[in-house]
């Protein structure tokens, strides 16, 4: 999307999301994508998706497999460029998840402890005038000269079964 400077779920050679994961040979059941521009960091792009509704079920969605990615391109309308794409199928499986031949290994605990040494308390130093706020003050006046782009809200697809790419709630 940055490489291009548009943002949408059809990719920029007119594919769909589920035709991409299915030729990145990811044998699915269901999957979902959501898409973001515009937002400069993961906590404002989160705050986007989780006060919209359809990106919200896609993220609490009853998938196995997850995948993120982000691109910056400084020359492009929104400069920040976001997906999230999620999964399941039965030929995947997350690490740590629960297998038909799962064996438990117990590590036993030391035997001895570690010496324990103790470090002189040195005190932080003050000058009496300490700046209190600084950081926001930064980041405030940072800010002040960026022009805002309101970022665009895009429908978050979700497709079951590779019949059709469909609209669903999976």
């Amino acid at each position: 999307m940055a490489a291009k400077d548009f943002m949408a779920h059809d990719g920029s050679d007119g594919s769909s999301m589920s035709e991409r994961i299915t030729q990145a040979a990811y044998d699915w059941s269901a999957v979902a994508e959501n898409v973001a521009a515009g937002q400069i960091d993961v906590a404002d792009v989160m705050v986007a998706w989780i006060n919209s509704p359809e990106h919200l079920e896609n993220i609490m969605g009853d998938y196995t497999m997850f995948g993120s990615a982000y691109a910056f391109n400084k020359d492009c309308t929104y400069q920040h460029y976001w997906t999230q794409d999620f999964g399941s199928g039965d030929a995947e499986q997350c690490d740590g998840a629960p297998t038909t031949k799962q064996e438990t290994v117990v590590t036993p605990a030391p035997t001895t402890a570690a010496p324990a040494t103790e470090a002189p308390a040195t005190p932080a130093p003050t000058t009496g005038d300490e700046v209190q706020g600084e950081a926001e003050t930064t980041l405030q006046e940072a800010t002040q000269n960026v022009e805002q782009v309101e970022a665009p809200v895009t429908p978050a697809p979700t497709t079951v079964a590779p019949a059709a790419d469909c609209q669903s709630n999976f």
